[in-house]
């Protein structure tokens, strides 16, 4: 089994916390701010803690499936894995999203994130398949980004 990382950093002026809820609340703001991609998020199992499974379906068509792995609020950490769909693509078996928020002497945060791809054998993750899933985590952090801001009162 091959593993591949990558790890990214975004500054953020919005609070840790209202970017950690936002992590947890990842099945809401989905539809939020990214509803012209997504057409629906489904409970598939799970109360919404750890070991939950969701699936977010595409109006292009496709989907993903996504499984809770760590919510700890105490330290600002949120864990998911891409399990299915879309994402998992020749040999990727899954992806590991880790996330850690820290604030910032401004009241902002940083989010650290890593990602872990699991594949099947030793073979490179493909440059372009990194580019692609750096590009759309960016662009979607930034859209909730830009959610939270316009709504101050959204996932106090």
């Amino acid at each position: 089994m091959g593993v591949f990382v990558f790890e990214d950093e975004i500054t953020t002026t919005v609070s840790p916390t209202r970017v950690f809820n936002s992590f947890v609340n990842n099945h809401v703001i989905f539809i939020k701010v990214a509803a012209e991609h997504v057409k629906s998020v489904e409970t598939i199992e799970g109360d919404g803690g750890v070991g939950t499974i969701r699936k977010i379906t595409f109006h292009e068509g496709g989907h993903v499936k996504i499984k809770v792995e760590l919510i700890d609020s105490v330290n600002l950490k949120y864990d998911d894995s891409v399990i299915e769909g879309d994402a998992v693509v020749g040999s990727i078996q899954k992806i590991l999203n880790e996330n850690t928020i820290t604030a910032t002497a401004d009241g902002g945060s940083v989010v650290k994130a890593k990602c872990t791809f699991f594949t099947s054998d030793d073979a490179e993750v493909p440059a372009e398949i990194l580019a692609i899933g750096k590009e759309k985590r960016t662009g979607m952090f930034k859209a909730t980004e830009a959610y939270l801001l316009a709504n101050p009162d959204a996932f106090v």
